[in-house]
């Protein structure tokens, strides 16, 4: 196939893949662990205090049970305190990188969503075909330049 062609045919596979971006914008958010990292240092399991765990643990199930009565456009809207940010992969520490390339579902082109659980603890994840993948926690705002 010549380069045009080849051109042409990314164009093409770019524009359907934003239309299917797009239509599962408008469904509510389901959420998956599948990908999510077993790293303590990216893992609520490493938030030392056993409290402060608990207290994460009961935000978190807020915040998951508040994004999964939106869809993804509407929880886009919001700003990053309620709803997330977007960060290339780029942007993270070289530890974080590595070890999420171990993912299948990141690549070094990848754009992250970031969701504010409290103040002091963030979920980073993927969202992809109407589930946001939930790949690891940033409990010490070290995952990436706050």
């Amino acid at each position: 196939m010549s380069r045009a062609k080849d051109t042409q045919k990314d164009f093409i596979d770019k524009q359907v893949e934003e239309r299917i971006r797009q239509t599962w914008a408008e469904k509510n958010v389901s959420i998956s662990f599948e990908h999510e990292l077993p790293n303590d240092h990216y893992s609520p399991d490493g938030i030392k205090d056993k409290n402060d765990r608990l207290l994460f643990y009961e935000h978190f199930r807020e915040k998951m049970k508040y994004m999964t009565s939106k869809t993804w456009k509407d929880f886009g809207k919001e700003n990053k305190r309620t709803g997330y940010e977007t960060l290339p992969l780029k942007q993270f520490n070289k530890n974080m990188q590595s070890s999420l390339k171990n993912t299948n579902i990141v690549s070094p082109d990848s754009k992250l969503d970031i969701i504010r659980v409290t103040d002091r603890y963030r979920v980073i994840g993927k969202y992809l075909s109407g589930v946001y993948y939930i790949l690891a926690y940033d409990i010490s705002f070290s995952a990436y330049s706050h």
